[in-house]
């Protein structure tokens, strides 16, 4: 019974422990398999700045390099002690470096594994091939030595000009980007390059590398995996470099920049270059993140850029550490700080991003900006690299031509041409020509031009053209400015800036420019000018003083001087014989001003404004509407007093009376005639009187007192002729104005009336009740008496 128990233990226990050592067996062989079948992968990364003497020196060939091995040691799976860094080489040291690596991978083959060689150059090259120095490395030859290496998978990145010429000597194109469904187990090849045969390979300052190498990259780290497996594919990387390689350069000055290929890959699947389950940190883009990314370092090191869709998820790879990562859209700028750590991908959504103001950039060419390699001027770049490298020679010929960059002295008997950038000077007789940018000396009889932007001294016997210059054109008929400049221009006829001067124009003849800080000449015409000196100056808006026979300015915002001045704006003063301004704010001293509003007095015989915030003095003042009492002989305003009083006096006198100014300060002009003692005021006797006065009102418009002094000349008859006589009668006057009606009211008060014989030999005038008292000083008479008056008052009072 036992054995029985023991036997049925035994066949059921057989079969689970027969399969339980089949399942580690297999397990222990697929490990062994896997272990054997792993991929061994090795980087070499080549740098060359330095491309020859002809050549601009680059900046960040080597920082490209550095870049493309981080990634794929960070991602792709390159061990540290599998990358090796080739620095300016030469052609017999890069061969040198690539036998090393070569003699490692054979060391480190294994039986089943697969080996891969990723070659990275950055640097310069051309349609011979790649540019070492001084050396070219022809590309069948390059390319013939990374076919021999000791690899299942040769994958060469090429980021050079012309770079594409090595994807042609196998039928390599330019395409758009591919998508390869079959490629890996993996045996063959892959070549990518920057750029076609004739295309030149860009970088940027404000990337601080190449476009293609910065846009690869970023592909690698996660922005380029299409399919959303946290992988990225070969495929997949250079579709999104060819991608935004090409938008990023459509409107760069070195044009349209189209990545190439040749691959011929056998196997299943496709090369895998970058996991991003590898990384020690990432972040995940939400869905409803969209538009342009750029993500910047704890250092401020922009380390990628994309342009992320909404409505697709995406995943990025970085080290662990403090990121910002700034958003692009139309308008709309918008900024979040993550910061990564290891084992944790930080997720980030469009809620995170706060608004942030565009980032403030200058224009090549505007006043006062900088131009510098630092500020991603490419010119100024090659131009710096001219000028370090470049070899300095002297040429002399008939005419003289330079299709290279030129570093130098161009001598032309009859005319020089450089077709490229230059440094240095052209002398001929003829003409000189810089068909790019050009620091220097051009002196000519006949012609200077410069189709670049000008640096230095340009002398010509009649005329000098730059499309733009910092220093001096000086010609004895024409200078021409095409855009933005600073220096002078001396002309004997005529000196012309189509853009902005910051300088000085002298010319005997016309000063044009659309804006200049000086214009000096006969006639000087700007849309903007700070200082104009000449016989006729024009401008639409002048920053500073005016000095001419006649100016005339749209706006002005310092003093026009000159025999007439014409001004829409002015702001400071107008000292002519004639001004007139639509609107001022300053003074105004001449025989004549007229001005629509005015913030500052009016000094002239005759004023006239429409709006006078300040004081008008002057014979005649007229003023639509015064905020201070104009002082004058005659103030008309529109907003202060003009009316006509009619009164009877103690004299017997009927008189008429008008009154212009202000409440505070009015002038009067008065005639009075005497009655005819006896005739019930039915005729006038010859005497009569005519003479100005000043005074005020208290209590402002409508019913109020008024004080006044009046002169008046009493005349003993009213027709003139050599007889007749005047005494001179001073009045002072105390009224009271009852406004019954708008425009109408009546008027009584007394007086103190002192008069003197004047030329007369006595004294004529006298009240009609004749209670006056007669006085003398000396041998003058006089006569003083209290008097009374009522009348009529028409008008605005």
């Amino acid at each position: 019974m036992v054995k029985r128990v023991i036997d049925f233990f035994d066949a059921a226990l057989l079969l689970p422990l027969m399969t339980l050592i089949f399942v580690f067996v297999f397990a222990a062989q697929v490990s062994a398999a896997t272990e054997n079948a792993r991929i061994n992968r090795y980087v070499i990364a080549i740098s060359a700045n330095y491309g020859g003497d002809a050549r601009p020196t680059l900046r960040y060939a080597e920082t490209d390099a550095k870049s493309f091995a981080k990634v794929l040691g960070e991602m792709g799976g390159v061990p540290s002690k599998n990358v090796v860094f080739v620095r300016e080489p030469s052609i017999k040291n890069l061969g040198n470096q690539l036998d090393i690596l070569d003699e490692k991978m054979k060391r480190g083959k294994s039986q089943s594994g697969r080996d891969e060689v990723l070659v990275y150059y950055s640097g310069h090259a051309d349609e011979k091939g790649l540019r070492l120095g001084n050396e070219v490395y022809g590309w069948k030859e390059f390319r013939k030595r990374i076919d021999a290496l000791n690899a299942d998978v040769k994958i060469a990145v090429i980021d050079a000009c012309g770079s594409g010429a090595i994807t042609r000597l196998k039928g390599g194109v330019a395409v758009p980007a591919f998508m390869v469904d079959q490629s890996s187990d993996m045996k063959g090849y892959a070549f990518i390059t920057s750029s076609t045969q004739d295309e030149s390979s860009q970088e940027s300052d404000k990337l601080k590398g190449s476009f293609f190498t910065h846009s690869l990259v970023s592909g690698l780290r996660g922005a380029g995996d299409l399919s959303g497996d946290g992988k990225v594919t070969l495929s997949e990387a250079y579709q999104f470099a060819f991608n935004e390689t090409l938008q990023r350069t459509e409107k760069t000055l070195g044009g349209a920049q189209h990545p190439s290929r040749d691959m011929n890959l056998a196997g299943t699947g496709d090369v895998v270059m970058t996991d991003l389950r590898s990384t020690s940190a990432g972040l995940d883009l939400d869905e409803d993140v969209d538009g342009r990314l750029f993500i910047r370092d704890s250092k401020g090191e922009l380390v990628a850029e994309l342009f992320k869709k909404g409505g697709r998820a995406m995943s990025l790879g970085f080290p662990a550490g403090r990121y910002s990562i700034r958003l692009e859209r139309p308008a709309e700028y918008s900024e979040a700080i993550v910061t990564l750590q290891d084992n944790y991908r930080a997720r980030l959504t469009h809620r995170q991003f706060a608004a942030v103001s565009a980032e403030k950039t200058t224009l090549r060419g505007e006043i006062g900006g900088t131009r510098s390699c630092e500020s991603g001027d490419t010119i100024a770049c090659s131009l710096d690299s001219l000028d370090h490298y470049g070899k300095y020679r002297v040429t002399f010929n008939a005419v003289d031509k330079d299709s290279e960059p030129r570093k130098g002295i161009q001598l032309g008997f009859f005319v020089a041409k450089a077709s490229e950038n230059m440094l240095g000077s052209q002398l001929s007789l003829i003409a000189n020509i810089a068909r790019k940018e050009m620091h220097g000396l051009q002196v000519t009889d006949i012609y200077n031009g410069v189709n670049g932007n000008f640096e230095g001294a340009q002398i010509s016997g009649v005329m000098n053209y730059a499309k733009s210059f910092e220093g001096a054109q000086i010609a004895s008929v024409l200078n021409v400015a095409k855009k933005n400049s600073k220096g002078l221009q001396v002309s004997g006829a005529i000196n012309i800036a189509s853009d902005s001067l910051s300088g000085i124009q002298v010319a005997a003849g016309i000063n044009y420019a659309k804006q200049a800080d000086v214009q000096v000449g006969i006639v000087n015409v700007s849309r903007e000018s700070n200082v104009q000196v000449s016989v006729m100056n024009i401008a639409k808006k002048n920053v500073g003083p005016q000095i001419s026979v006649m100016n005339v300015a749209g706006e002005v915002n310092g003093p026009q001087i000159s025999v007439m001045n014409v001004a829409k704006k002015v702001e400071g003063p107008q000292m002519s014989v004639m001004n007139i301004a639509g609107k001022i704010e300053g003074p105004q001293m001449s025989v004549m001003n007229i001005a629509g509003k005015i913030k500052g007095p009016q000094v002239s015989l005759l004023n006239i404004a429409g709006k006078a915030n300040g004081r008008q003095i002057g014979l005649l003042n007229i003023c639509g509407s015064c905020e201070e009492s104009p002082i004058g002989l005659i103030s008309l305003v529109g907003n202060g007093v003009w009316s006509v009083t009619t009164s009877l006096n103690e004299t017997g006198a009927l008189g008429l009376s008008f009154h212009f100014g202000t409440p505070f300060l009015y002038t009067a002009v008065e005639g009075t005639r005497l009655f005819e003692k006896g005739s019930s005021f039915r005729h006038f006797d010859g005497t009569f009187e005519s003479g100005l006065g000043i005074g005020t009102q208290f209590g402002y418009f409508g019913t109020h007192f008024e004080l006044e002094y009046m002169f008046l000349s009493v005349y003993d008859r009213f027709r003139f002729s050599e007889d007749t006589k005047s005494n001179f009668h001073h009045r002072m006057r105390l009224g009271f104005v009852h406004r019954l009606l708008p425009g109408f009211g009546l008027t009584v008060g007394g007086t103190m009336n002192v008069v003197t014989e004047g030329n007369a030999d006595k004294v004529f005038l006298k009240p009609l009740g004749e209670y006056h008292d007669d006085v003398k000083h000396h041998d003058h008479k006089g006569r003083i008496w209290p008097g009374f008056y009522a009348g009529l008052v028409f008008g605005r009072f």
